[in-house]
């Protein structure tokens, strides 16, 4: 499938992005302003105090990230009476349990910087925006919980055989009684975007975006495991005596946390490297194929692609790709006319203005979302290697458009064979 592996996506200038792939994916995924849905009145009391604070402002604005705010603060306001009273009582269960709500409290940054990012604008480096931001905070939610349960098992079978015995037991109970209500009302507020993303949805990008919320949810749902632990230990100690139901209670709810970030953690590296459907590179397979076939080609290298989960609408990008049109109908190749081909802007205006030529049913996604099998848009970029007398304008835009006919919006780079100007240095190269 791939005769070269070069650079990262990043490593190409956004000038280049925008002449030579044609597409509207890194212009139309910008951020809009949208109004605050339903904040309550202390919400709207914040955010006019808060106004001359840019980022505070964001936070409060969305209100994924406002309710992420909200329990974060009550979260860490009980981390610190759990971790008083874990080391009045000597329990474990409570001291882990509070460490771990410290670790939350820092989950809980994380994902809440990355769903304030993930709403930015694409900028020069990141042209197609900064989608996978939310990606990237749930993989590192998933690989501390899994930090985490083990760090538990071992202080727990350390607990174990040292037969450290619980102090205070009543009011350990009230106290981890309060954490599992602090848990409970976290559970809540983030249920229902657990299940949209991992449940209801019949998007992958829907499915891409809730892997930050879904990695917050476990963490929460692990800490309110761990009270339940300690409830439930503190009882069998105050009944029975033995010292020892504690640790086992907090190994076995690590266990448990343990066994649920496995898949999280699967699925955000299966995302960040790159990775796509046995389906979607079966019919990869076939375009490139299909592209060599191409007048003027006559191969390709460094073929990247991966799927769009930037969790935009793709109505949305319809409609602005209008707006775009008459910034970019100009010349990119004026530095470099052998390593990259002119925009085919110009090449295309008299077809559409939008993506309708390719997507016949564009407006009306969310109507057949449940009635067809939904697809997923392939971003990418590819190196195409065109005959030494091709024109490379002509080569770029036949390529362009077969791919946009395939619902791909690819950054295609066109070379001469034997110029190699190009840092993959794919013009030099045999294609046979």
């Amino acid at each position: 499938m791939e005769k070269d592996r070069g650079l990262p996506f990043h490593d190409l200038q956004a000038s280049d992005v925008k002449a030579q792939s044609g597409t509207s994916t890194p212009v139309t995924h910008c951020v809009e302003k949208s109004q605050p849905k339903h904040p309550s009145r202390a919400s709207l009391w914040l955010m006019k105090s808060c106004e001359s604070w840019p980022f505070l402002y964001a936070i409060l604005r969305e209100r994924d990230s406002r309710r992420i705010f909200y329990f974060m603060s009550l979260n860490f306001s009980f981390m610190l009476v759990q971790f008083l009273y874990g080391i009045a009582t000597g329990s474990l269960g409570l001291l882990s349990d509070s460490v771990h709500m410290l670790f939350d409290c820092f989950a809980l940054g994380v994902g809440l910087s990355a769903v304030v990012m993930s709403k930015w604008p694409p900028s020069a480096r990141f042209p197609y925006g900064y989608g996978k931001v939310d990606t990237l905070a749930g993989f590192a939610n998933g690989v501390s919980l899994l930090i985490i349960s083990v760090e538990i098992i071992f202080e727990a079978f350390e607990r174990l055989l040292s037969g450290s015995k619980l102090n205070r037991i009543g009011e350990l109970f009230i106290v981890s009684t309060l954490g599992l209500i602090v848990n409970m009302v976290g559970i809540l507020a983030f249920d229902h975007a657990h299940h949209h993303g991992h449940g209801h949805s019949h998007s992958h990008g829907d499915h891409h975006h809730n892997e930050n919320l879904h990695g917050i949810y476990l963490h929460i749902l692990a800490d309110a495991l761990g009270s339940v632990a300690v409830v439930g230990s503190t009882v069998l100690v105050h009944f029975f005596g033995w010292s020892g139901f504690d640790p086992i209670a907090s190994c076995i709810i690590a266990v448990l946390i343990f066994v649920s970030a496995i898949p999280l953690v699967q699925s955000t590296a299966k995302t960040l490297l790159l990775a796509v459907p046995a389906d979607v590179e079966y019919n990869l397979r076939d375009t490139l194929a299909g592209i060599s076939t191409l007048r003027g080609v006559v191969g390709y290298t460094v073929p990247k692609f991966w799927l769009d989960d930037t969790n935009h609408e793709k109505d949305h990008g319809h409609d602005n790709h209008h707006h775009h049109h008459a910034h970019h109908n100009h010349n990119h190749n004026h530095k470099e006319p052998s390593s990259h081909a002119q925009d085919c802007h110009n090449y295309e205006h008299s077809h559409s203005h939008s993506h309708s030529h390719s997507h016949p049913h564009s407006h009306t996604h969310e109507q057949h979302e449940h009635h067809e099998q939904p697809t997923q848009q392939v971003l990418g970029v590819i190196h195409v290697i065109a005959s030494r007398g091709a024109d490379l304008a002509d080569v770029q835009c036949r390529t362009v458009n077969y791919l946009r006919e395939r619902d791909m919006d690819i950054v295609v780079q066109v070379e001469r064979e034997g110029e190699g100007r190009c840092w993959c240095g794919g013009g030099n190269k045999s294609l046979s």
